[in-house]
């Protein structure tokens, strides 16, 4: 079976939606502070609610993928092997190399901390609500990381069972409407392991059923079949959702409509990427190596330069967003570029080492 390269296209591109993404946050008006917090922008938030619902599970979901493709090439062991050195040694590193700093921000722009970096490390190994916004613990943006390193753990005997037993799930002859147990499984899973919004329950259900379901041939051309549709659902779900909430329309419509949007995001984005993006070029090459480190560093740089942002560059709003997205995304890939060049570093920060 040859390589799905939109698969790592589709991961390339939701890893460098981080940039609007994170920097958008400094301007929400939903009353999450973030780390640093520069204006209230309507506008703001309406990006974050029209990425955020469908954007993480899809990440779950692509590393499901990942993970059914890699038991095809390794055994259990070097599966186990391959999660602590890519996934287990960057987080630990970083919750002592990266993610401090972001507490440390928000200490000195809420609460006014004088003291230095370092002398902050006390105050950031304590526990509070895991947010960070206070200046105390949090995993930061490296939740993802965290889960997903527990998830591929928990999930393995499952996925162990199946794959030795062969059992075989072909979608051949089913139809999209047959999967309504599957859309509803995430949801139903939600309260299990729930970790201030986020739950190792529903993100192990877009694991699993990117395992089980998205690798299947025939379900893969189905969804790229109802591309169209998708699209149209889709679109019209992000005019709603900002509709919405700009109007304050909370409740059981709100809910409704979110579940289906999630759907609706991740079903076209993959028949899109399925479509348009099965392809290998330098461009894809290169970041298909980087993203998993440009997804560890991106947040700790964003968040140092929207510090300064608030403090020094007095400008439009719109222009400073831009402005801190174009100079976060070039320091990040600089930050890459050097630690790609050592064999410690690539190991510390999941690198693979190319001599």
């Amino acid at each position: 079976m040859g390589r799905k390269y939109f698969i790592d296209n589709l991961r390339i591109f939701c890893i460098l939606l981080l940039f609007p993404f994170h920097n958008v946050m400094i301007y929400n008006d939903f009353g999450e502070r973030w780390y640093v917090h520069i204006a209230e922008c309507i506008q703001a938030s309406f990006f974050n609610i029209s990425v955020y619902a469908w954007w993480m599970p899809l990440l779950f979901l692509l590393a499901g993928m990942s993970a059914f493709y890699a038991f095809e090439k390794r055994t259990v062991k070097q599966y186990l092997m391959e999660r602590l050195c890519k996934l287990y040694v960057p987080l630990a590193v970083s919750l002592l190399l990266v993610i401090p700093v972001q507490p440390y921000i928000a200490d000195v722009f809420f609460n006014g901390y004088s003291g230095n970096y370092f002398q902050h490390y006390r105050e950031f190994f304590k526990l509070t609500d895991w947010s960070g916004y206070d200046g105390h613990f949090t995993p930061g943006h490296l939740w993802f990381v965290l889960y997903l390193f527990n998830i591929s753990l928990a999930a393995l005997p499952v996925v162990y069972f199946i794959k030795t037993k062969k059992v075989i799930i072909d979608f051949k002859g089913w139809k999209i409407l047959l999967l309504i147990p599957v859309f509803f499984l995430p949801f139903l899973l939600k309260p299990l392991g729930n970790i201030g919004g986020k739950s190792f329950g529903e993100f192990g259900a877009w694991f699993l059923t990117g395992f089980f379901v998205f690798t299947d041939e025939n379900f893969q051309e189905k969804i790229k079949k109802i591309l169209p549709f998708t699209a149209a659902l889709f679109v019209s779900l992000i005019i709603a959702r900002c509709f919405m909430y700009s109007s304050k329309i909370y409740g059981l419509k709100w809910d409704v409509l979110h579940k289906v949007f999630v759907w609706s995001g991740i079903l076209f984005m993959f028949g899109a990427a399925k479509t348009f993006f099965d392809f290998n070029s330098r461009f894809t090459q290169y970041f298909a190596r980087a993203s998993f480190a440009i997804y560890v560093i991106n947040q700790s740089v964003i968040v140092i330069l929207g510090f300064f942002a608030a403090g020094y560059f007095k400008v439009p709003y719109a222009l400073q967003y831009f402005a801190l997205v174009f100079s976060s995304f070039g320091i990040t890939v600089l930050i890459y570029e050097i630690l790609k060049r050592f064999k410690l570093t690539c190991f510390l920060f999941g690198i693979k080492f190319n001599q």
